[in-house]
């Protein structure tokens, strides 16, 4: 048995009966970590990728863009925790309009990008993700929709982890205990 399969198997069972346990928990903890990955983007674009080609409006628009990732980011962590829960609805909402703002941003630094010559691929994959994002951000909060998307993703996730579970029990090794065991030495000696 693979012990890191096994642990990832209990991580995911416990993953999916957390969602469907307490989606609105989840919904909560969703709009945090998208909150903190909001900041840690905006700090990246501003060390990182703000300098890659020498163009006035490129510096601008990623600026602009990791200035309010991290302001967004600050926003989705601090007011959920400090307000009450009306606010995880505003935020989630929040969050997608900044991600398809973001990702229209992006698009337009990966044709800068292109441009001269630097690979694109994962700015691309960055974009694609993005509007994905802010997609389950728009639909989650919907009571309904949201709730019963959750629970579908936590029965999914339910599934693989048990799957994941029976699969190494399955394929555990075989241990056989012997009777009795002769060493070789022990042979010769009585010869």
């Amino acid at each position: 048995m693979d012990k890191n399969k096994v642990f990832l198997g209990f991580v995911t069972a416990a993953l999916g009966l957390f969602l469907l346990i307490s989606p609105d928990t989840f919904i909560s903890f969703f709009v945090i970590i998208l909150g903190v990955a909001a900041i840690i983007d905006g700090i990246f674009i501003l060390t990182a990728t703000r300098d890659l080609i020498i163009d006035p409006q490129y510096k601008l628009i990623v600026t602009v863009r990791g200035v309010l990732s991290i302001v967004v980011g600050l926003l989705a962590v601090i007011l959920p925790i400090a307000v009450a829960a009306v606010v995880w609805k505003a935020m989630a909402y929040t969050l997608a309009i900044y991600l398809i703002i973001s990702a229209g941003m992006q698009i337009y630094t990966i044709t800068k990008l292109h441009r001269n010559g630097i690979m694109v691929r994962q700015s691309m994959i960055e974009v694609a993700s993005s509007l994905l994002i802010a997609l389950v951000l728009f639909v989650i909060p919907a009571q309904t929709a949201g709730h019963f998307i959750i629970r579908l993703f936590g029965i999914a996730l339910l599934v693989v982890g048990i799957g994941l579970l029976i699969i190494q029990w399955k394929s555990r090794p075989e241990v056989v205990l012997p009777d009795s065991v002769e060493t070789v030495e022990d042979e010769k000696s009585e010869e």
